[in-house]
């Protein structure tokens, strides 16, 4: 394959690998193509990955949520206050208008 895209000069880009056929084969005479939007659509979907990744590991490594935290008395604190004084009583009904 490399052999045939060096030798081919501009019409030698058109070379591919015939799957059926287990050979190298001119492409475009065989009216095979593989469109621009299908590589533009995979690069476009692994960049969106790849940032989505970066933003949470960016969030996960926080320096304030890695500081210690002063004052909590393992556990045994009020909680919140209004919050059923920490004895596990839930939220309460939900109520809908």
């Amino acid at each position: 394959l490399r052999k045939k895209h060096a030798a081919g000069g501009t019409e030698g880009r058109w070379f591919g690998v015939d799957c059926i056929n287990c050979s190298v084969t001119d492409t475009f005479q065989d009216y095979i193509w593989e469109p621009i939007v299908v590589k533009e659509s995979a690069l476009s979907a692994a960049t969106e990955a790849a940032c989505l990744i970066l933003s949470i590991d960016e969030t996960v490594k926080n320096p304030q949520s890695e500081k210690p935290q002063g004052g909590m008395g393992k556990g045994r604190g009020k909680g919140m206050p209004g919050m059923g004084g920490g004895k596990g009583r839930g939220r309460g009904p939900r109520v809908f208008r």
